[in-house]
């Protein structure tokens, strides 16, 4: 008796020395890169392999030990494999979240900071872990997938609304055709900078610093434009109408000058731009001009569009040509 007690020490003993000799060395090449995936595996890794090493050693000892010392082997045996497996779960439920994580990273996503995902995650892996440990034990898993699956489909009825704004919002992450920064505005009118995408809702600030929270469904099924996208820059069309008197040929190349002068000089305004100046239409007051400027990003065009009116308006005066009913309004390039 005595004798098999020493033997199975020396097995537990033996086994665990070996596999944590066998755990250091793999520890020591994952060290030696420095990639972010051999980083994160190693930090995954660093506690679950130990729990292991020790349940692999109690199996051996199970299995290799006299059988009269243990005579409950095949339930010692079960229970260690079940730890077995719920350990290899705990960890797969810890490394598939940093895998998400790392590849975010590197793909530069703007993901919402909330973790509904992660914890989703590790709720399938966990139920997968589960069924895996009642099949393995012999305990029939139909009933209970049948179950699980009567009440996941409750509970997305009772949660229609917030899935599809969930889902919705994955949708956008995942197209970037709207991403945090951009300037947008939306099929209502409301326009402003996108502040944040969460799991719920996209939160836009307006430029008078209001915040306007829009549910993730209803963005994702309106017709939204970006300002940002496919660049910053932007073209804005100031109209003006000139009376029937006046020397088209004159106006048009005073406006030209203006708006030369206003992108080159102006903040905001792109240097390498040239201006159209173009006639567009006969009215009952006069003749229809439009003039092109392109500024940088989207807040410089009330700038630049206030020192165009103001300047052209100086200079016709000088110059003795009148206008009517200047405005102006924003176009994206074609």
């Amino acid at each position: 008796m005595r004798h098999g007690l020493l033997l199975s020490g020396l097995i537990f003993l033996g086994s665990l020395l070996v596999l944590l000799f066998v755990r250091r060395l793999f520890f020591g090449f994952i060290k030696k890169s420095s990639h972010d995936y051999a980083v994160m595996l190693l930090r995954v890794l660093r506690l679950p392999s130990l729990f292991w090493a020790i349940v692999i050693s109690l199996y051996l000892t199970v299995e290799l030990s006299p059988r009269q010392l243990l005579g409950y082997s095949s339930v010692v045996e079960k229970v260690l494999i079940s730890l077995l497996i719920l350990s290899i779960t705990s960890f797969f439920s810890n490394l598939l979240p940093e895998l998400l994580q790392v590849y975010i990273s590197k793909t530069n996503l703007k993901f919402p900071r909330t973790g509904i995902v992660f914890v989703i995650i590790k709720l399938f892996v966990y139920i997968l872990g589960i069924i895996t440990i009642l099949s393995y034990l012999g305990i029939q898993v139909a009933h209970f997938i049948t179950t699980l699956g009567i009440a996941g489909l409750a509970v997305s009825l009772a949660l229609q609304g917030i899935l599809s704004n969930i889902f919705s919002g994955l949708n956008l992450i995942a197209s970037r055709q709207i991403e945090v920064g951009d300037f947008v505005k939306l099929e209502n009118g409301e326009e402003g900078y996108v502040e944040d995408i969460t799991w719920m809702n996209t939160v836009i600030r307006r430029r008078d610093n209001n915040l306007v929270v829009v549910p993730n469904s209803r963005l994702v099924n309106s017709i939204v434009v970006n300002y940002k996208k496919p660049t910053p820059s932007m073209n804005i069309t100031v109209s003006i109408v000139i009376p029937y008197s006046s020397d088209l040929e004159k106006v048009e190349r005073l406006t030209l000058e203006v708006a030369r002068e206003v992108q080159r000089t102006v903040e905001g305004a792109d240097p390498s731009f040239e201006p159209p100046v173009r006639y567009s239409a006969f009215t009952e007051l006069g003749i229809t001009l439009n003039t092109t400027l392109r500024v940088l990003n989207p807040d410089s065009q009330f700038l630049i569009r206030h020192e165009f009116i103001k300047r052209l308006k100086k200079t016709y005066e000088r110059e003795g040509i009148a206008f009517i009913q200047p405005s102006a309004q924003p176009f994206r390039n074609a």
